[in-house]
């Protein structure tokens, strides 16, 4: 039990540790991209500009992965409780869950709207904008791509977190 349990207990702290700052990695990175994106064009004349905060869904993101960041950093010293303490790693999951739910519902409705501003809605008569601000929509998927990581990395952790919930 003494020596093997202490390894397991010391290589789960580090895989914390690392995978927590992976998640506030790819949230700030997400996020940051986000932000950041905006994007003038000209179609028939007319200019116009694209920019995160003129939907709700990207501004979504952009607060969700803000919390998101924040949480984990906060969580990231809970680990290190958790490890040594027993009685903090369920508390541990339950907000590993609420992140990676959140985080899901971010990618969520921002993938929705990044599909519309790629391809459209015939039906809705909304056309694609993405063939007149290139830049634009090259930011919003790589932003996206990494709120897709910072999930999976939140559900891995939900996961792990799970597992050493229920052997304490």
């Amino acid at each position: 039990m003494g020596d093997n349990e202490g390894k397991r207990t010391l290589m789960n702290l580090k895989v914390q540790v690392s995978m927590r700052v992976l998640t506030v990695g790819a949230a700030l990175a997400s996020m940051g991209l986000m932000i950041t994106n905006r994007e003038v064009a000209s179609v028939y004349g007319i200019a116009f500009e694209a920019k995160y905060s003129d939907s709700s869904a990207f501004r979504y993101l952009v607060y969700a992965y803000i919390a998101i960041a924040a949480v984990t950093l906060f969580t990231l010293a809970w680990a290190c409780l958790a490890v040594r303490r027993g009685g903090f790693i369920f508390a541990l999951f339950v907000i590993d869950l609420l992140m990676a739910l959140t985080a899901l519902s971010a990618f969520s409705a921002s993938m929705s709207e990044g599909y519309i501003g790629k391809y459209g809605n015939t039906h809705a008569g909304w056309l694609p904008i993405c063939g007149y601000v290139h830049n634009y929509c090259n930011r919003v998927t790589l932003s996206l791509a990494f709120s897709f990581v910072s999930f999976l990395l939140l559900f891995i952790l939900t996961v792990l977190t799970a597992s050493a919930a229920r052997r304490s």
